[in-house]
């Protein structure tokens, strides 16, 4: 069954939402300050400490804001970190964290044969759509071809599919790509940052292969 992560959580009503739908991780964004998504350290800590147990708290922050703020992420201890950007010391930063290390690749034609070797460092690979100036999250479908051959490229690292996902696409998107999770955020909401609970039920219905017949 593929996992479901659903991302850019800001509120706890939205955390319980996501929750209750049967999401398998719950991400929260920090150090992107032009995203309707980001969030203070301190109330990421606060979200983060309200996801229950056996759901994955995932911080999304970039290796910037991760080397300034090192000693409060430890003090946050998200199960997981999706990192845009490289880690200048990637062996130390893993040993100090404890947490998985998820590396973002942001997806255009021919990436599947340009990564770097050091991927292999992470625990999982997650795929956004490139758009330049952006650093991530802008809401547009990836090349699920490119998406596809990156997957077998990285194999046996798990690939986690993201960009423009939401209950319109994610099952075609699964049966192209086969990732072994998928994520939501912007395709989940009703506004800019706020979660719509009808969507996001209905993309992990889904996405894990609930759907009627």
């Amino acid at each position: 069954m593929v996992r479901v992560k659903i991302c850019g959580i800001t509120r706890r009503e939205d955390l319980t939402m996501a929750v209750d739908a049967g999401a398998d991780a719950i991400g929260f964004i920090v150090g992107f300050p032009k995203s309707p998504r980001n969030l203070s350290l301190e109330t990421a800590e606060k979200l983060v400490k309200r996801v229950p147990p056996f759901v994955d708290s995932v911080l999304v922050t970039n290796s910037g804001t991760l080397s300034r703020e090192m000693e409060r992420v430890l003090r946050i201890s998200p199960d997981a970190i999706q990192l845009h950007g490289e880690l200048l010391d990637q062996v130390r930063a893993r040993e100090r964290l404890r947490s998985s290390l998820i590396k973002v690749v942001q997806v255009k034609s021919g990436i599947h044969t340009s990564l770097n070797a050091n991927v292999r460092g992470y625990d999982a690979l997650l795929t956004d759509t490139y758009k330049k100036g952006y650093d991530g999250g802008t809401g547009l479908v990836s090349d699920w071809d490119e998406c596809s051959a990156l997957r077998d490229r990285i194999h046996p690292l798990p690939l986690i599919l993201s960009g423009g996902l939401g209950p319109g696409n994610v099952v075609q998107a699964i049966a192209m790509v086969r990732p072994f999770a998928v994520d939501a955020s912007s395709g989940v909401e009703s506004a800019p940052g706020v979660k719509d609970a009808r969507k996001i039920v209905e993309f992990v219905r889904l996405a894990k292969g609930e759907a009627d017949g």
